[in-house]
């Protein structure tokens, strides 16, 4: 009988002595920096592949023999995942519910890059708890930042580049409070971002589990009422023989018919515990008196106390937690007041706005309502001498960029150049100020959204479009192809026929960033550009001359190489699909109807 070999033990021996052989790899070192391009070069995408970075991650620094034996020796035992699978499901114990989801997108990290992956929940829950596990291939765990974005937006850093050089693997778990008393339905992100040159990895798969408690329906309104809901999440402390307290402020004038408070508390002794509420006259009531002895860790209910009444619901209501007993603590994590009544005193008429003079970027309204209000920093409004615009913090450019052009702005200016005074100084201070260095080598131009060439009546008017609040990552062939073709247009049509126009221009979605000469631009390219113009012939009162006839000019176009050649006029759409693309409103400042008749229009 012949002997047969055991695969396993000889794989195994051969990892033992790979590990070997591992001790004597040199310690990495970082690339240097590449030189800077000139100026003068026209920008042009250069070796940027999904081949070459593939290429570049298996031989990088750092992945050697042992890796590759690990990866073997595990692939033996463990089953491969589909590569983009998701999974979820949920548990229930008491009052508390628990979704789990995962996702195996196997989506690559490249340098200087970041990646996102998204799990959608559709149970509607409020978030007690989270957990997520990250599971991600990467010879050098520091390079690495990792968030998690819930579905209204708020992102919490889940790591921030920590472990040096590793065994090729980043896994960790994370449980961040940030996200409690937040509804757990929708989308959310993770997003991986690598800060540094030199080595690249993959996101292979990530789980989400999300705990909290149904919300329960509201309670029907008195006839002729209305309810008012506020929700608090304080996560104050409660501690032995101490009283915490949190306050909802009700801004409407209502007398009181019903009330629903939710409450949610972290602590392991239910019976610690009394629970009241404390109505802005100073009336209290007890909603929980010592009750549940010990539980599971949560304390949540929901009560429905009738003594409020008749009271006038405007001003601070008060929750009072009181912890009665010694050994226990927990946390006030939030709580939700409901308040059903009739108005006191019926609300005023809000003032019709004065709409913008005639010529105004906005005179025909304000489409995604950008105020400027630091607070506001992705929806934020700068009002510059050519343009006007909603400014987005965190994508280092434009929502969109709005402008008046007619023949006073057309002469024969020969056009500027992007240069040290094309950063915008005016942004707020200490927000990431762009400059036109940051695109040098991206593969992208400097596209304006308010023509240089709308702007040629004056040197100061055309340096005006230079600035960096103006300009967007465009891809060469679209903006110096159809996109060009379609604004040359626009300025014939207010040439020759004696026309003014009143134009938005803006883009959506994302396919990447560019990191800037000073790796930390962020600027986002976008996936697609878009135009609204609305032309009317030369004149006064311009809202008043606007109708259910005039003509309407939009575009939504992909911000791709490839199309140079394209006839512009293949990517019209109406102005309705624009909104649904971008979450905005346009015409809002004149008569519903000729809204509506213009948005239909634009194809």
């Amino acid at each position: 009988m012949s002997r047969i070999g055991n695969p396993f033990a000889a794989l195994i021996s051969r990892l033992q002595r790979a590990r070997v052989e591992d001790q004597s790899i040199a310690p990495r070192t970082r690339p240097q920096p590449a030189p800077t391009p000139s100026e003068t070069t026209p920008a042009r995408p250069t070796t940027f592949s999904p081949t070459s970075l593939d290429a570049a991650h298996t031989a990088r620094a750092g992945f050697n023999q042992a890796d590759r034996l690990r990866a073997n020796l595990f692939s033996m035992f463990r089953p491969a995942a589909a590569p983009t699978a998701a999974t979820s499901a949920a548990a229930t114990a008491g009052n508390t519910q628990t979704v789990t989801a995962s996702a195996t997108p196997n989506a690559a990290i490249r340098d200087f890059q970041t990646t996102t992956s998204t799990i959608a929940i559709t149970e509607d829950l409020k978030t007690t708890g989270v957990r997520v596990d990250v599971n991600i291939a990467h010879s050098y765990a520091s390079d690495l930042v990792v968030k998690l974005r819930s579905p209204e937006g708020r992102e919490v850093l889940l790591r921030n580049r920590e472990g040096g050089r590793g065994t090729g693997t980043v896994s960790f778990t994370a449980n961040p409070s940030d996200f409690n008393g937040v509804s757990t339905k929708g989308n959310w992100t993770l997003v991986v971002e690598d800060r540094a040159g030199g080595d690249v990895g993959t996101l292979r798969n990530w789980s989400l589990a999300l705990t909290g408690a149904r919300p329960a329906p509201e309670p029907p309104p008195a006839a002729g009422g209305r309810t008012v809901t506020q929700t608090a999440t304080p996560n104050a402390a409660i501690r032995d023989l101490q009283t915490t307290t949190s306050t909802i402020a009700i801004n409407d004038d209502l007398k009181t018919t019903g009330v629903r408070v939710d409450v949610n508390i972290a602590h392991t002794y239910a019976s610690d515990l009394v629970v009241k509420l404390r109505s802005p006259q100073g009336q209290e009531v007890t909603l929980r008196n010592r009750e549940g002895g010990r539980g599971n860790g949560t304390v949540s209910f929901t009560a429905n106390p009738a003594d409020f009444n008749g009271t006038d619901a405007k001003g601070e209501w008060t929750l009072i937690v009181e912890d009665r007993e010694r050994a226990d603590v927990g946390t006030l994590r939030s709580w939700s007041l409901s308040v059903t009544g009739t108005d006191r005193t019926p609300p005023p008429a809000p003032p019709r706005p004065t709409p913008p003079p005639d010529n105004s970027p906005l005179l025909l309204g304000n489409p995604s309502n950008a105020v400027p209000d630091v607070r506001q920093e992705n929806n934020y409004l700068i009002v510059r001498d050519q343009f006007t615009a909603s400014y987005n913090r965190a994508d280092a450019k434009p929502n969109w960029v709005a402008w008046h052009t007619d023949q006073s702005h057309l002469g024969r200016e020969g056009r500027g150049k992007f240069d040290e005074n094309s950063t915008d100084n005016q942004l707020p201070e200490g927000w990431r100020r762009v400059t036109t260095f940051d695109y040098t080598g991206s593969g992208y131009d400097r596209g304006h959204h308010l023509p240089s060439a709308d702007r040629t009546a004056s040197r100061a008017a055309n340096n005006g479009t230079f600035l960096m609040t103006n300009v967007l990552p465009q891809a060469p062939d679209n903006n110096q192809g159809p996109w060009e073709r379609m604004e040359r247009y626009v300025r014939d049509q207010i040439r020759q026929n004696d026309m003014e126009a009143y134009t938005i221009m803006g883009s959506y979605g994302e396919v990447g960033r560019i990191p800037g000469q000073g790796g930390d631009a962020n600027i986002a390219i976008p996936e697609r550009v878009w135009k609204v113009v609305v032309l009317i012939p030369r004149g006064d009162n311009d809202l008043e001359r606007i109708n259910r006839d005039t003509q309407v000019i939009a575009v939504d176009m992909p911000n791709r190489q490839g199309m140079r050649n394209d006839n512009w006029e293949n990517y019209r759409v109406s102005v309705a699909d624009i909104e649904r693309a971008t979450n905005t409103q346009f015409f809002t400042n004149l008569p519903p109807e000729v809204q509506a008749a213009l948005r239909e229009k634009g194809r």
